[in-house]
C-alpha cells in the first residue's frame, strides 16, 4: 500500500472543532503548516509553528477576505502529478510548491438563521473553500483532502500508526469532499435559484411549510397548470406517484391507451386498451375501485377527449393530467364545471423514465438507480402452459404491483379481449397474507360482484369463473406457501412471483397441490 508522506498542508477552516489536534499531528509528522488568516491565527495562539498562505500565494488578503486562497501557486502545489517529469518541470520553473494535505471546510452558509438577509448570505457563499476541495479530490492519489471532520480522527491514528496517509483513506476523503461541495452547492442553488424553487401553500399537512424545487427536464409540465388551482405537495407526490406508473405501461405498449388513478401513492384504478380507446380505458380503471378513486387523480396516457370528459364530469376527482391539456380547452372545461378546485397538468413525455431517485433521511439523502421501465421473463414452475396471452397479462400485472407500496399484490384480468385492468390490489401492509386475504381479493370480489349484479348474472358463479381466469402479481417472493393457500382457497389459479425464497420448493410443491400455475421472473420490485 502507498502511503503519503505530508511535507506541506494548506488549512483555511470556518469550523475550527478538531483542529488544533490534527495541526498538530501534521507538524509533528514534518509537515509544514500554511494557513489563512483566522485560522493561522487560531494555530499561532496554540504555539503551533504556522506559515501564511500569502507565502506561497505571493499575493495578500485582499477585497474584505474575499480574496485569500484564489491562486496559481497555491492550486498548482495541489493539482501537480507527482511522478510527472513535465509537471515537475512546470513546477521548477515557476517555483511552486507540493501541498499534500488540504483541510478545508466552508463559510457556514448551511447553518444560516432562516433572519440572515440576502446581503448577509452573499457573504456566506465560499469560492475558495469548495474550488481547493475540488482540487484536492482530483488529486486524491497524491493530496488527502480534508473536507470532513469525522475523518480527522482516522488522519490522526494513521499519522500515528503509520507517519503516513493510506491510499483507502485518500479515496475516502475525497468521495466525502465531493459530497460536501454539492451539498453546499445545492444549499446555495435552493436559496438563490429563485426562478426553479417554488413555494407551496403547505407541505404534507397545513403546519408543514414546503416548496417545490423544479428539475430542468421535466415529463410533466408542472410550470404551466391548465387551471388557476395550483398543485399541493401532496398533488405533486400523486402525480408522479402515478405518472410512473403510467410511463411504464406507456413503454410497455407505445399504442395502446391507459388510465391510472392515483390516492396517496398507491393506484387505485389501472387499466389498458390495446385498442387505443381512452375512454374505454378510463371506465375499467374506474371500475377497479370506485370508493377509493373518490377525490383521487386521474393520469390518462392520450388526450382527454369528450367521452372521457363527460365521464368525469359526474365524478370527483382531486386532479387530472394528460397529453395535449391546455387552458380553457372544452374538453378540460366540462370536467371542472362541477369541480372549481381542480388541479390539472400537462404530460409532455409519457414514456419518460428516471434515471435515478433520491430520498432525504435524518442526516443525508438516499439515492438509487430508478427502478426502470423493462420486460421480464416468466419461468413456469408448476404443471401447465405457459401462454402469450398468459405473458402480456403477466407483464401487465408486474407494472402494476411495481407502482404499489409493499407488501404488494395484484390481482389483475383480461375482462374483454386486448383489455387488460387491475381487479383487485393489496399494498403497504407489514404482511402478505393480509395484502391477499383482507385488501386484494375482497376488492377484486365487490368489483366482480358489482358486474355480475349489473349483468343479472348468478354472482357467485360470475366471480368464481373471473377469479380463476385472473393473475395474482406478487412484488416480492413467498417465504412460505400460506400465501399460495390464501389465493387458492379464493379461486385464483395463477400466481407470479419473484422467486427467491429459502422455502421456493415448497411453495412450488403446495401450488402444484392445489393446481394453481406458478410462475417466477427472477426481479423484486419492493416500494417502501
Amino acid at each position: 500500500m502507498t502511503f503519503l508522506k505530508p511535507r506541506r498542508a494548506l488549512l483555511s477552516v470556518s469550523d475550527k472543532t478538531g483542529l488544533i489536534p490534527l495541526a498538530k499531528a501534521l507538524s509533528e509528522n514534518g509537515c509544514v503548516l500554511y494557513a489563512s488568516g483566522g485560522t493561522r491565527k487560531a494555530l499561532l495562539e496554540e504555539g503551533l509553528p504556522c506559515l501564511a498562505v500569502e507565502d506561497i500565494s505571493g499575493s495578500p488578503e485582499a477585497f474584505q477576505g474575499r480574496m485569500k486562497t484564489l491562486s496559481f501557486s497555491l492550486f498548482g502545489g495541489i493539482l501537480a502529478r507527482r511522478g510527472s517529469e513535465a509537471d515537475d518541470a512546470d513546477r521548477e520553473k515557476l517555483r511552486i510548491p507540493l501541498i499534500d494535505v488540504v483541510v478545508v471546510n466552508f463559510y457556514p452558509f448551511t447553518s444560516a438563521g432562516l433572519s440572515a438577509t440576502s446581503d448577509e448570505l452573499t457573504e456566506l457563499i465560499d469560492i475558495g473553500g469548495p474550488a481547493l476541495v475540488r482540487a484536492g479530490a482530483k488529486n486524491q492519489k497524491d493530496v488527502l483532502v480534508l473536507a470532513d471532520l469525522s475523518l480527522y480522527a482516522e488522519t490522526l491514528e494513521e499519522l500515528k500508526t503509520q507517519a503516513g496517509i493510506s491510499a483507502d483513506l485518500r479515496e475516502k476523503a475525497a468521495a466525502r469532499a465531493w459530497e460536501s461541495v454539492r451539498f453546499y452547492d445545492e444549499a446555495i442553488a435552493r436559496k438563490f435559484g429563485a426562478e426553479r424553487e417554488s413555494p407551496l401553500r403547505y407541505g404534507e399537512n397545513p403546519h408543514q411549510s414546503a416548496t417545490f424545487r423544479l428539475a430542468n427536464e421535466s415529463p410533466i409540465d408542472w410550470k404551466n397548470p391548465c387551471t388557476e388551482a395550483a398543485v399541493s405537495y401532496n398533488n405533486i407526490l400523486d402525480f408522479s406517484a402515478g405518472f410512473r406508473l403510467l410511463s411504464d405501461l406507456a413503454n410497455w405498449k407505445p399504442e395502446a391507451a391507459h388510465a391510472v388513478i392515483i390516492k396517496h401513492q398507491n393506484p387505485c384504478g389501472v387499466a389498458t386498451d390495446a385498442d387505443g380507446r381512452i375512454a374505454n380505458a378510463l371506465d375499467l380503471a374506474w371500475a377497479c375501485d370506485p370508493t377509493s378513486a373518490f377525490g383521487g387523480l386521474v393520469l390518462l396516457s392520450r388526450p382527454l377527449d369528450a367521452d372521457s370528459a363527460n365521464f368525469l364530469q359526474t365524478r370527483f376527482i382531486e386532479g387530472i393530467a394528460a397529453p395535449g391539456l391546455f387552458p380553457g380547452s372544452a374538453e378540460l372545461t366540462v370536467v371542472a364545471s362541477k369541480r372549481k378546485n381542480l388541479k390539472a397538468v400537462t404530460i409532455t413525455q409519457v414514456d419518460y423514465q428516471e434515471k435515478q431517485t433520491t430520498v432525504s433521511v435524518p442526516g443525508g439523502t438516499l439515492a438509487q438507480a430508478a427502478d426502470a421501465f423493462s420486460l421480464e421473463k416468466f419461468e413456469l414452475k408448476t404443471e401447465g402452459v405457459w401462454r402469450d396471452a398468459d405473458t402480456e397479462l403477466a407483464q401487465f400485472g408486474v407494472l402494476v404491483a411495481k407502482a404499489l407500496k409493499s407488501n404488494a399484490i395484484a390481482i389483475v384480468e383480461n375482462p374483454t379481449e386486448r383489455c387488460f385492468r387491475l381487479l383487485g390490489a393489496g399494498q403497504g401492509q407489514p404482511n402478505r397474507i393480509e395484502a391477499i386475504e383482507k385488501l386484494a381479493i375482497p376488492r377484486a370480489r365487490a368489483v366482480l360482484i358489482t358486474e355480475a349484479r349489473s349483468g343479472v348474472a348468478s354472482s357467485e358463479a360470475f366471480v368464481n369463473a373471473r377469479l380463476s381466469a385472473a393473475l395474482l402479481v406478487s412484488d416480492a417472493f413467498f417465504p412460505f406457501a400460506d400465501a399460495v393457500e390464501v389465493a387458492a382457497a379464493a379461486g385464483i389459479k395463477r400466481i407470479v412471483e419473484p422467486g427467491g425464497s429459502m422455502r421456493d420448493n415448497e411453495v412450488i410443491a403446495r401450488a402444484t397441490e392445489l393446481g394453481v400455475e406458478l410462475a417466477f421472473t427472477g426481479v423484486r420490485h419492493f416500494r417502501h
